[in-house]
């Protein structure tokens, strides 16, 4: 770490305006990383889908790492306060960011720091992630160990708290219980955040329109029967399910905007768990 010249433990109010909260340079990702691992009590093991690294400097001096990454596949708070169904879960999920990682380093130690870090980060985060990712964000979102925290600098830069979850991680394919809920805050990031997540007939951002196409049972046989056709390439040895079912989920799955084994796997799990609707078909 280089020696400061700036008093990072005072106190001055004024000391705050000169922070600034900018996304890390290419060759600063392995320090960035180091101190991370080094002086944050989950450690790091790195970022999960699309992301984001920020540092909080004044004067050149580093006093404070944020890292951004992909939206939690699965969180009952959340989603209840969005309201959204299943189709537009996967669909939209993307257009939330989790804030997995919040460092104040140990020369940070400035009065009301956390808070306006947040902030600063909250007012660039939007336009950096469609700079770097193509896409916009609606709402940010962090988990919070009420053991270890109180979530002060959340609540002052106006995050909302949702509730807990369930003390249930996420380890590959599986969910093990871990019996340590967290508390679940989210932040807007557009005014009608949450209407734009839930809402079928809004299109955000750049987003494509949502039209829902329902098949008559002529055309539900025929893409039965081609569906059928296909080759399986499965080994023999320790299939379980019908290849024509598999390929059915798959391809509802995707429609619905999976885009990778994981999210295969979850869909078929809300099909095995959600309601089901025996009239209407509607893909």
């Amino acid at each position: 770490m280089e020696s400061s010249t700036i008093p990072l433990h005072s106190q001055n109010p004024s000391l705050l305006k000169q922070v600034i909260v900018r996304p890390i340079l290419p060759g600063e990702r392995q320090r960035w990383e180091e101190l991370m691992r080094q002086h944050h009590y989950l450690g790091f093991a790195g970022m999960v889908g699309e992301s984001l690294r920020y540092v909080a400097e004044c004067g050149g001096q580093w006093f404070a790492l944020l890292g951004w990454q992909a939206a939690a596949l699965k969180c009952r708070p959340r989603d209840r306060w969005i309201g959204w169904p299943p189709v537009l879960h996967y669909q939209r999920l993307h257009l939330i960011a989790n804030n997995g990682r919040f460092l104040i380093l140990p020369e940070g130690k400035i009065q009301n720091l956390a808070s306006r870090v947040l902030s600063l980060n909250l007012k660039r985060l939007c336009a950096d992630w469609q700079a770097v990712h193509g896409h916009p964000l609606l709402l940010a979102e962090t988990f919070v160990d009420p053991d270890r925290f109180t979530a002060a600098c959340y609540r002052a830069a106006n995050w909302r708290v949702l509730g807990r979850t369930r003390g249930y991680a996420k380890r590959q394919m599986t969910y093990t219980h871990h019996s340590r809920p967290k508390w679940v805050l989210v932040y807007p990031l557009h005014p009608r955040a949450q209407q734009l997540l839930a809402d079928p007939h809004i299109t955000p951002g750049s987003l494509p329109k949502m039209n829902p196409k329902t098949l008559t049972n002529k055309q539900l046989e025929v893409l039965h029967q081609q569906i059928g056709q296909l080759p399986d390439c499965r080994n023999r040895r320790g299939i379980r399910h019908h290849y024509r079912t598999v390929l059915t989920l798959a391809l509802a799955a995707v429609v619905c905007g999976a885009r990778s084994f994981a999210a295969l796997g979850e869909f078929r799990r809300f099909a095995d768990t959600g309601p089901t609707q025996t009239s209407g078909r509607t893909v």
